[in-house]
């Protein structure tokens, strides 16, 4: 089975407790982990302000997860999302969605830029 690397953005709710967060965010780190996954990165960004409301909320506790991943087994990974009651809302991105996470550069990155930075100066 071939494997894919994807991206999580979980919103918490503003009322969930540290213990809370951390027990929901290693929930779905081990059932990626049970789905033959690994975890790639695990990133807690904190309390941040929505942009507009979601089920009643104002703020939300962001968690980034970058994992690999059989591709048929994402869909149960988004059911135990939907599932929690902790969450608001979630995104998972497939590899060709993905931007490169600061201090990972790509070859062709600096390449890319380089024609934007020609036109740029005339």
């Amino acid at each position: 089975m071939t494997t894919r690397e994807y991206e999580a953005l979980i919103i918490f709710r503003a009322s969930t407790t540290e213990p809370e967060l951390a027990r929901t965010v290693g929930q779905c780190e081990e059932q990626i982990k049970k789905l033959g996954g690994r975890i790639a990165v695990s990133n807690s960004m904190g309390r941040r302000r929505l942009a507009f409301r979601i089920a009643r909320q104002n703020e939300g506790y962001y968690h980034l997860l970058r994992f690999h991943a059989p591709t048929g087994q994402v869909v149960a990974l988004e059911r135990l999302l939907r599932l929690n009651e902790a969450i608001v809302r979630f995104m998972i991105l497939t590899e060709e969605a993905l931007v490169p996470l600061a201090g990972a550069s790509s070859p062709g990155a600096d390449a890319a830029l380089q024609p934007a930075a020609a036109n740029a100066n005339p």
